[in-house]
């Protein structure tokens, strides 16, 4: 079981750093501006990974799309470089844009969080956001992370704007007007 789950990893970590590098994954068919359905075996998708997917998008091994994604999401390696919105469920998480809905994944990073993250680490990497384009959402989960308004609940949270930057438990940080 355990020689599995190693073999699992290294080759998402491989198939992450080849679409990082370019190397995309091979669409069945290409050119599609949008779809309602997003199948795959990574690195063979259904569509191309510039759809904009509205619906169901499912992968056994790692879903990288570069267009939003809105709907749910299901497998165990996700990344989205856009928005996404809906249910997303996987063991890692990451969208570069906001992300509306909810994330269950153990491992999530966002852009900005305009919906719940929920999984043992949430962080919000919205350095590169204006104030106005960070939503305020929930994160809850062991360890949270983020410098964006919002509510944090979890063993420990950590927002470098908020009143108390480091809080167990709890931690809080509105918006200023």
């Amino acid at each position: 079981m355990r020689s599995k789950f190693v073999l699992l990893l290294l080759c998402c970590a491989l198939s992450t750093d080849a679409f990082a590098h370019g190397i995309g994954a091979v669409p069945v068919v290409k050119e599609t501006r949008w779809t309602a359905i997003q199948i795959g075996v990574w690195p063979l998708l259904l569509f191309d990974e510039g759809a904009k997917v509205t619906g169901l998008n499912l992968n056994l091994i790692l879903t990288c799309q570069r267009r939003e994604v809105w709907g749910l999401t299901l497998a165990p390696f996700n990344s989205c470089e856009d928005d996404a919105g809906g249910l997303t469920v996987g063991l890692t998480s990451s969208v570069e844009g906001k992300h509306y809905g909810a994330c269950l994944a153990l491992v999530s990073r966002v852009g900005a969080n305009c919906g719940v993250q929920l999984g043992v680490a949430n962080l919000i990497d919205s350095g590169h956001r204006d104030e106005e384009e960070r939503c305020g959402g929930l994160q809850i989960g062991l360890y949270n992370d983020s410098d964006a308004p919002g509510v944090q609940i979890g063993l420990l949270n950590h927002n470098p704007k908020a009143w108390i930057p480091w809080m167990p438990l709890i931690n809080f940080r509105f918006r200023e007007e």
